[in-house]
């Protein structure tokens, strides 16, 4: 299994990394690689997040700096990429997390998932280049890691 997560602070994951199940999976040749979606952004001074594009409070990461993120790690439009392989929202509202569909997701061969931050994702990543959005729990941490 190959599974990229985008997130802002790749640093985070390499505790988790060295955690003893995630080391005997990829001894076994499962791969987990991190995407800083900073290192792709299209704007200046590494900034990713503007306030959401319908209005409301907080801010939001920006629909252009996923795409940026996603295309530069695919080589292909972040459109077709649900495509061919799950990309996932991490997200409040999103499908619980339970046994189901661990052993759903367990059986896939590529996964993407993407880490929101601040109040989250501009709506228009989850309508435009992800499969779905998923919840580990109905509670806010802060962030989707």
């Amino acid at each position: 299994m190959q599974i990229d997560v985008f997130t802002l602070f790749p640093a985070w994951f390499d505790w988790f990394r060295a955690q003893r199940h995630v080391v005997n999976a990829t001894s076994l040749g499962h791969r987990l690689d991190c995407v800083d979606y900073r290192a792709t952004t299209p704007l200046k001074a590494g900034q990713v997040d503007d306030t959401p594009f319908g209005g409301g409070a907080g801010m939001v990461l920006r629909v252009d700096v996923v795409e940026a993120a996603l295309r530069a790690r695919y080589d292909a439009d972040p459109v077709a990429v649900r495509e061919r392989r799950r990309v996932i929202a991490l997200a409040p509202d999103g499908r619980l997390l339970d046994d189901a569909l661990v052993e759903e997701l367990a059986a896939e061969s590529e996964l993407t998932l993407l880490c929101g931050r601040y109040e989250g994702f501009d709506e228009r990543i989850v309508e435009h280049f992800c499969t779905e959005k998923v919840s580990i729990g109905r509670y806010v941490v802060a962030g989707g890691e």
